[in-house]
């Protein structure tokens, strides 16, 4: 039987590698994520450890050891990146994604997005965005049996917005100018990979989705799959902070059936010790056929993604 859809989620590891992690942990990180389904799990909190140069490529030999757990039951290899900082010598709270190449493909090169990471706000404050700087992977459904027909590709932005660490005005006006900064790239986004199908998702740290950051990436053509709110900390009761975001529009067929979903626990306590204070949160997409259409159209669309 052919998989009918691809499972993509996302995770704040909360500081993972930090410290060394005993191995009980890594195997419950690799129990959850085997647990989750998900083919492409963007990641939020990961700590560079010391086995990795500085200069080389940026490594966690703890995630390293979950993803290896899970092709050890499953037989399906995991790979992943982590994405540089704001400050490239920066080695803590890195965002990165895995995927299992057994279900899709990487295609092409990762790309750092180009948003300022400063703006002077309407009244005369200078704020400083992306710290976890942005970056666009883009992916496609592995083929299966039929190698000539092309399946569904998209973009994944894995996203860590500025925390609420501050006065709350001032976090709100960061995350509002952060979200507008990378809503402007979009488009330029899409024509880089020739791709319309994008997937904006991770950690927002908002807490209300009137909120103007995600305002933004719904007026830029994006449809917010937590749009009720729905708590994704496992230690508090009012922190929707995880969200997938998908371009808006019933006709768009990939995503027609996409809901998120939160994988929680029976004990947010024990979840909390073992794995981390975030609930994974996930979606699906549907496999078929690419329906993508071309660069000149892309950028017709503008930073907007309606269809």
């Amino acid at each position: 039987m052919k998989p009918r859809y691809i499972h993509i989620g996302s995770w704040n590891i909360e500081h993972f590698g930090r410290v060394d992690d005993p191995p009980n942990n890594q195997y419950a990180i690799a129990e959850h994520l085997e647990l989750s389904g998900v083919s492409i799990l963007a990641v939020q909190e990961l700590y560079i450890t010391d086995d990795f140069p500085a200069g080389g490529p940026l490594g966690n030999k703890f995630l390293r050891a979950s993803l290896d757990l899970v092709e050890e039951h499953t037989d399906h290899h995991w790979e992943y990146e982590i994405f540089p900082n704001r400050d490239p010598s920066d080695r803590e709270q890195l965002c990165g994604i895995a995927w299992n190449t057994a279900r899709v493909t990487k295609v092409g090169d990762t790309l750092r997005v180009n948003v300022s990471n400063q703006v002077v706000d309407d009244n005369g404050e200078r704020l400083f965005l992306w710290d976890r700087h942005p970056h666009a992977v883009k992916f496609a459904a592995r083929p299966g049996e039929d190698a000539a027909i092309q399946l569904t590709d998209f973009v994944v932005i894995p996203l860590h917005m500025k925390s609420n660490v501050g006065q709350r005005h001032v976090v709100m006006r960061t995350r509002y100018h952060e979200a507008r900064e990378l809503m402007a790239q979009i488009g330029v986004i899409g024509d880089a990979f020739d791709e319309r199908d994008i997937i904006v998702l991770g950690d927002t740290n908002c807490k209300r989705r009137d909120e103007g950051a995600i305002q933004a990436f719904i007026e830029s053509g994006f449809e917010d799959l937590n749009e009720d709110d729905i708590p994704t900390y496992a230690i508090g009761n009012d922190a929707p902070f995880d969200r997938i975001f998908i371009p808006r529009g019933a006709e768009r067929k990939t995503f027609r059936f996409s809901r998120q979903y939160i994988l929680r626990s029976a004990s947010p306590l024990a979840h909390d010790k073992y794995l981390s204070d975030h609930y994974l949160v996930k979606a699906s997409i549907v496999v078929r056929r690419d329906d993508d259409f071309g660069v000149s159209e892309v950028a017709a669309a503008g930073s907007g993604m309606q269809a």
